[in-house]
């Protein structure tokens, strides 16, 4: 399985001018924070066109969160909503980092797409961003006449650790108000700690993310020690964790799921594909065979990401 032309000469250009972190900066969250921002702001795509941009507080409790709402900006009616959330394994991730991904899916699927800056760990570990995510979701929910948004359906959409949260937050959001999340689109998500699956082993050492990688990122997030064999039994069998854990009466929203083939987490997606359809969902999952993790902030620079991330926006304006 080849990667994508395009993308492999990027990240040839990426590893040349910004080597990667060695231990033991490899270990700080800042280090991994700085050289993220900075490959972003080196590589920065150019602005989505004819998308509006609204910058907004979200008053939580105890703290108020950033949030941007994008809109295509030729469409006046009042459109569904998408709360989306950013990846970069719940530690290294922002609005500005990821912006390329929400922007261009308003565009795409015709929709308005909040995308929510969330605590981060370390320094806000589990279940901090998990909070953040839910109830920003709940407070756009309540805000949709105001910021002329359509009552008629709410959806959720996230890569990575933001999918992750984006498939926490639905499911504890219908099961407090029944129904409330429609729809889903999942890039590479996140689902559990436990790194053995056969595309773990294959893409242990890459490219783009390791199965150390997301050993680290787990650990930061869930603030304890995690190992090869996975999180401890506890925190494995907790349903607020790990995402394919029982839920009683849990009935999901339909689902796009869009798994990279040359990614550590390629097995879990497909996996988490399966649990949605088990308990009722309808779900379509896409293949993205020649795509590497983080794929939907790259499509600047790959015409072949560039269309597989048109084919989640139409699977998804076709849910909504």
């Amino acid at each position: 399985m080849n990667v994508d032309p395009q993308l492999a000469a990027y990240y040839s250009q990426v590893d040349a001018e910004f080597p990667p972190v060695s231990a033991p900066d490899a270990l700080d969250a800042l280090s991994r924070r700085s050289r993220n921002k900075r490959v972003a702001d080196r590589f920065a795509p150019p602005s989505v066109p004819d998308v509006s941009i609204q910058q907004i507080d979200v008053p939580l409790e105890g703290r108020t969160l950033k949030a941007r709402l994008y809109r295509p900006s030729q469409i006046d009616e009042a459109l569904p909503l998408v709360v989306y959330f950013h990846g970069g394994g719940w530690v290294i991730g922002d609005l500005d980092t990821h912006e390329q991904v929400p922007a261009q899916l308003a565009a795409d699927a015709r929709v308005a797409v909040a995308s929510i800056e969330y605590r981060l760990a370390p320094e806000f570990p589990f279940p901090a961003p998990n909070d953040d995510a839910e109830q920003a979701l709940l407070w756009f929910a309540e805000q949709r006449v105001r910021l002329n948004l359509s009552l008629r359906t709410l959806a959720v959409a996230g890569d990575s650790a933001g999918a992750y949260l984006a498939t926490y937050v639905e499911r504890a959001a219908n099961l407090k108000v029944p129904g409330l999340v429609k729809a889903q689109l999942l890039f590479y998500p996140v689902v559990r700690p436990s790194f053995n699956s056969t595309s773990y082993t294959r893409f242990a050492e890459g490219p783009v993310l390791t199965r150390n990688d997301m050993i680290w990122f787990w650990g930061a997030f869930l603030e304890e020690p995690v190992t090869i064999a996975g999180a401890s039994e506890q925190r494995t069998m907790d349903p607020r964790v790990t995402l394919t854990a029982s839920i009683p009466d849990y009935a999901p929203a339909d689902a796009v799921v869009m798994v990279a083939g040359i990614d550590p987490l390629h097995d879990e997606g497909v996996e988490y594909a399966k649990f949605l359809e088990l308990h009722g969902g309808d779900v379509e999952l896409i293949e993205a065979s020649d795509m590497t993790h983080g794929f939907a902030r790259l499509q600047h620079v790959s015409d072949a990401a560039r269309d597989w991330m048109r084919s989640a926006a139409t699977a998804l304006r076709e849910m909504l």
